[in-house]
């Protein structure tokens, strides 16, 4: 565990003015033993070519056309050699440079973790707050969710557990996470900040819609007691869906009409 090898794996597309610092808050780190995995998308803009900057310190590089974030995010995946996996979005910079060093010497004192986190510095451009990961298990992860960019998972986590699922758009990452945890795998949380995690992604888009999907996820780790978790912490979001899935199945019921002409 002393000399633990990391790979990180950063998947962009078309994000010109946001890849640079990731890219920098990863060649900048004073832990070398870095695998560094950068997926692109294929991207149309000058994105490629900031990346290409820093290729002495890129071990795997791949551009091309994806099936979205999880299938860009699967495909690092099968480059990843380290003992511990980390994913870290274009736009999101590690917290400081010896963020990974820190990472490792959490490793060694927790030897039996799976999976270690810590927590975010929520920013965007008028400011910034530190936000705690910390969980106290999976009915508390339900109702307040987490962010997939505090955590390193162990290599050998993602071949007991699969990679995603790219049937979800938005919460693969959470879906994996559940998955992870009913399998046995167990969280350590460190209490230290590890990454600039910048507002406006994916998931805050289209909320209502988006947390459908989160819902789907929970149903189908956790059945009906991740559902009461959630609807502690969500409540109108929990009726709005279910008052769907009752108005899809009457529609699904009702027959169809015959219109006759006199």
């Amino acid at each position: 565990m002393e000399n633990s090898r990391i790979s990180i794996i950063t998947v962009c597309f078309n994000c010109e003015g946001l890849i640079e610092r990731t890219v920098k808050s990863v060649v900048d780190q004073t832990y070398t033993n870095i695998q560094y995995i950068v997926i692109d998308g294929g991207s149309t803009d000058n994105t490629l070519n900031i990346i290409k900057q820093y290729e002495n310190d890129i071990d795997v590089l791949v551009s091309e056309k994806d099936d979205g974030i999880y299938d860009a995010m699967n495909k690092g995946l099968g480059y990843a050699t380290g003992d511990l996996v980390y994913f870290l979005n274009a736009g999101d910079c590690l917290y400081d440079n010896d963020v990974l060093r820190n990472i490792v010497e959490g490793l060694r004192a927790n030897p039996d973790s799976n999976i270690l986190y810590g927590d975010y510095i929520y920013y965007d451009d008028t400011g910034e707050q530190r936000c705690s990961g910390h969980r106290t298990g999976i009915p508390d992860l339900i109702r307040r969710g987490y962010c997939h960019q505090t955590t390193f998972a162990k290599k050998s986590t993602f071949l007991k557990c699969g990679k995603f699922d790219t049937e979800y758009k938005i919460y693969a990452d959470f879906d994996w996470l559940l998955r992870a945890l009913i399998a046995g795998q167990n969280m350590r949380y460190l209490g230290m900040p590890v990454v600039y995690y910048l507002k406006g992604g994916e998931s805050e888009s289209h909320i209502v819609r988006d947390y459908f999907e989160k819902i789907k996820v929970i149903q189908k780790n956790t059945g009906i007691r991740g559902l009461l978790s959630l609807g502690i912490s969500s409540p109108v979001i929990i009726f709005r869906y279910l008052s769907k899935k009752l108005g899809d199945k009457r529609k699904m019921a009702r027959p169809n009409e015959i219109r006759v002409d006199n």
